[in-house]
């Protein structure tokens, strides 16, 4: 029997951990082999953050960061996460080069000239300032669809 699930934050979704080996999603400890058509047990095996939790790339392309890369998967929607991140690049006045976002990915590259030690502040910062954010959640619109 599995863990109830309890969100730390109010915006938090529940995101299943991914059978890395398999790529498909280990719920009560089970999960589904695509080659065999099975319900298996997950033993022996590492799990990672997939869909719906939100997978953010943030990259560098100024000469002194280039080699710079954040990667990092959080539980929220990608609505929630976007906003957390523009909201830094607007307190920080940073230069955007291009942003991708889809319903589990968002993909940021920065042009602004930061050091190393500025980049990894600012990407923590924008992966995972959410934490932090005191977000008030409408009951009877929790998505905030009729605004």
């Amino acid at each position: 029997m599995s863990c109830p699930y309890e969100p730390q934050h109010p915006l938090e979704i529940y995101t299943p951990g991914w059978h890395s080996d398999v790529r498909t999603p280990v719920v009560d400890g089970k999960y589904y082999d695509k080659k065999t058509g099975e319900l298996r047990i997950a033993s022996d095996h590492e799990e990672y953050s997939g869909p719906p939790a939100v997978d953010i790339i943030i990259k560098s392309q100024h000469e002194d960061t280039c080699q710079c890369t954040y990667r990092a998967a959080r539980p929220f929607p990608v609505e929630a996460l976007l906003w957390q991140i523009m909201r830094v690049v607007h307190d920080r006045k940073l230069e955007v080069d291009s942003l991708i976002a889809t319903t589990y990915a968002i993909r940021i590259i920065l042009c602004h000239k930061l050091t190393v030690d500025e980049f990894h502040e600012i990407s923590i910062e924008m992966a995972n300032g959410i934490w932090n954010q005191d977000v008030k959640v409408d009951e009877e619109d929790p998505k905030g669809e009729n605004k």
